[in-house]
This record gives C-alpha cells, sequence and structure tokens, in this order.
C-alpha cells in the first residue's frame, strides 16, 4: 500500500468512505466463504446421480435472485436514504445465513430439505442484488466525482485483500468446524458491516429526502426501471460494456467460478483442504490488478482496461482449462481475477463518470445484472457437462469465450476509445 500515490489514498480521509470500505472489505470476504461452503456442502450431500446438477442449482438460485431483484434494488437506490437501504439489507442478510447454517447443521436433505435451502439461496442472493448497486451508488455521495476513480479502485483492494484470505481459510473452516460452523460465522461479518454503515454520517440528497415521503409502489417502480432501461440504451457506451460483460461473464464464469470448485476437486483431483490454497490465486491476481488501478486511479483511458480486462479474462479461462495440473490451475485463476477487476473496476469507473446521481442506482443495477446471466448459465453448462463431460466442454466453452470478446472489441471500437474527464472538485 505504500506504493500508492498520495490522490490514490486520498479518499481514506473521508471517515463515511473509511466505514464504507472496511463493509465493503467485509462483504468481499464472505460471499466466497459461503458461495464455496454450499457448493462443498451440496457436492458432498446430494445423490451421486445428480450433484453436479444440484451444484448447478446454487448459482441458478442465486441468478434468478440477482435478476428478480437487481432493476428493483437500483430503483430503490435512487429513491430511499442509501444508508438505510444498507443498514436494512445487512439485518435480512442475517436471518438468511442464520436459517441457511441451521439448513446445513440439521442436514435438511431430500427435495423439500434441498427446496428450502435453494429458495433461501434465491432470497440471499436478491438482497445481495440490491446491496451491491446501493454501495456502488453511494460512493460518488460520499466522496465526489474527482475522488471516486480512486474510491472504487481502493474498494476493489481492500476486497481483494480479504478475498484470498477467505478462500484460503475456506477449506480449513469447513475442515475444523463443518458445513455449518463455517457458514454460520459470515452472520457475524455481517453484523459488524451493519455497524459500520450505522457510524457514517451520510445524508442524502434534498430530493432523495423530499421522494422518501412520497407513495411508491408497483407502478412507479416500473416507470423508474423503464426510465434506466432507456438511457442505458441511449448511451452506446454504457450500452455495450454491459453487452461485453453479459455476454462474457454467461460464457466464462460458470466454468471457472460457479464450478471451479467441481473442476478443481474432481478433474484435477485437489483435496478440499488444499482446494482453498489453489483457489487463493484468483484472488491475488485480483489483489494485485486492483492495487495497480489505485496505484493508476487517474488513468483516464478506461475503455481500454475494459478491453484488456476482458482479453485477460478470456485467454487465462483457456490457461485454466488447457492441462489438469495445480500449476494450470493457479495461473488461471490469477489471470481471471485479473482480468475481471481490471473490467469490473474500469466499468463501474466509467459507467459513474457517464451516469447522473439520479440515474446512478438504476444503471449500476442493470450493470450488475452480468453476474445475475452468469450464473443463470451454470444451469445450462452443468446440463451440458453431465452430456459431454466437464473435460470435454471446457475448453470448448474457453476458446468461444475468447472469439467472443475479440468480435465485440473489433464491433465497436468507440468502447476501447472511451475515456473519463478529469474534474477539479
Amino acid at each position: 500500500m505504500t506504493d500508492l500515490t498520495p490522490g490514490a489514498l486520498a479518499p481514506l480521509h473521508n471517515r463515511d468512505f473509511r466505514f464504507l470500505l472496511a463493509g465493503f472489505a467485509i462483504g468481499q470476504m464472505l460471499m466466497p466463504l459461503q458461495f464455496i461452503t454450499q457448493i462443498l456442502w451440496v457436492q458432498s450431500t446430494a445423490p451421486n446421480n445428480i450433484w453436479l446438477i444440484l451444484v448447478a442449482f446454487i448459482a441458478t438460485s442465486r441468478g434468478l435472485g440477482g435478476l428478480a431483484f437487481g432493476l428493483y434494488g437500483g430503483a430503490l437506490a435512487d429513491r430511499f436514504n442509501r444508508k438505510h437501504l444498507l443498514q436494512l439489507i445487512l439485518g435480512l442478510q442475517v436471518l438468511t445465513t442464520s436459517a441457511i447454517a441451521g439448513f446445513m447443521y440439521l442436514n435438511l436433505t431430500g427435495f423439500v430439505g434441498f427446496g428450502a435451502f435453494f429458495i433461501l439461496t434465491f432470497l440471499s442472493s436478491g438482497l445481495q442484488s440490491i446491496d451491491a448497486p446501493t454501495r456502488l451508488a453511494i460512493v460518488p455521495d460520499v466522496l465526489g466525482q474527482r475522488l471516486t476513480p480512486s474510491g472504487i479502485s481502493l474498494n476493489q483492494v481492500s476486497g481483494q485483500i480479504a478475498m484470498p484470505v477467505a478462500i484460503m481459510v475456506t477449506g480449513i473452516m469447513i475442515d475444523q468446524f463443518g458445513f455449518s460452523g463455517a457458514y454460520g460465522t459470515t452472520v457475524i461479518g455481517y453484523l459488524l458491516a451493519m455497524i459500520l454503515i450505522g457510524m457514517m454520517r451520510y445524508a442524502p440528497s434534498a430530493q432523495v429526502q423530499s421522494q422518501q415521503s412520497q407513495p411508491y409502489g408497483l407502478a412507479q417502480i416500473k416507470t423508474d426501471i423503464s426510465v434506466g432501461l432507456r438511457y442505458a440504451r441511449g448511451e452506446p457506451v454504457i450500452l455495450w460494456v454491459i453487452i461485453l460483460l453479459i455476454l462474457l461473464m454467461s460464457l466464462g464464469y460458470p466454468a471457472t467460478a460457479s464450478l471451479g470448485p467441481t473442476w478443481v476437486t474432481t478433474e484435477v483431483g485437489v483435496a478440499i483442504p488444499r482446494m482453498g490454497f489453489v483457489m487463493m490465486f484468483w484472488g491475488i491476481g485480483s489483489f494485485i490488478a486492483a492495487l495497480m488501478l489505485a496505484r493508476f486511479a487517474n488513468f483516464v483511458h478506461r475503455g481500454a482496461l475494459i478491453a484488456f480486462g476482458a482479453l485477460l479474462f478470456s485467454l487465462s479461462f483457456v490457461i485454466f482449462v488447457l492441462g489438469k495440473n495445480e500449476l494450470n490451475i493457479m495461473i488461471g485463476n490469477f489471470g481471471l481475477g485479473a482480468g475481471m477487476t481490471t473490467m469490473m473496476v474500469s466499468s463501474t469507473i466509467l459507467i459513474q463518470h457517464i451516469a447522473p446521481s439520479d440515474m446512478r442506482g438504476r444503471i449500476m443495477s442493470i450493470f450488475q445484472l452480468n453476474m445475475a446471466f452468469a450464473q443463470l448459465m451454470t444451469m445450462p453448462i452443468a446440463l451440458l457437462a453431465q452430456w459431454m463431460g466437464l473435460a470435454a466442454l471446457f475448453p470448448i466453452l474457453s476458446y468461444l469465450t475468447v472469439a467472443m470478446v475479440v468480435w465485440v472489441l473489433l464491433r465497436q471500437p468507440q468502447l476501447i476509445r472511451a475515456t473519463i474527464r478529469q474534474t477539479s472538485g
């Protein structure tokens, strides 16, 4: 961190941003721990003939939750006090997390048990899809446009410090405390994040304060979402950033992330206690990329960075599945993490620079749909893998991902040329 410039560290002088940053880091630590624990629990308890389908349905449940709640969450973030909305979502996350840990502890499997587990996963993902655009939308409110690129980059630095640690200790925690104990510890993180958000002095704009007292029903929600979608369609750079990420994540994320632990433990043969070490290279790559992005937070050519990140991610996917050995997994994961972070951070900065404050929550919720589509695609990919085999399918997907990225970048050169303007305040 000592290599960062004073400009890159400037957001840390803001008290509210420090609390927001700490909460973000906690969230980044909880997500992989929860997701990997869910995958391994289902993998170890489901019947042998359907376990891969049920593992894929975890991501499908998450994707459906993201689609069902995502756009609605962006509309809420533009309408209500973003601080209070975050506190409410975190409180509800405590309840859903406790319930899922309880199902694991009681080992409730079978049709009813797995059904309830997937419903809770759906609800938890829906809450996360409201949390994410709200957190992203609040950063410019707290820091202003000039410091937002540095703030977004520091968010990623903090998250990528936390994420490799979480991935590395997940296998150890499961080995020591069992699936329910490992999953249940994440409740503590949500409670701590609630406290941090509560300590912020953030106050919404006068426009938001006046809107809070107005009735807000389904008709208004639908209108707000429609306005956001029309705005995104009218901005070619925003539109094609979103399209690129949806296509890339739909092809690349299911194999490398949603089904990544399955590939590592079944095809490569890595033991669960060592799995965290092998998988943590994704987090290390993300951390180094986030550190570089923070170091050069004033870099204006964000479109070029998005293109670079997309190419790095897709080529690393090829490496990830090229050979069934730990070295390929570690190198591939490193590039996947670095590429994804470069894409996501640069896309967030570019979109927030273009979108006005009163539209920011809705646009960021549309942007976040790339993850919902990525998780939804896990099920059809798992069904194909059940038929073809993981070893046959994943290399084909990797080559398709590279070809798709190249096609989009050649077809939409304005995306590569997109820049942000430096402001003085």
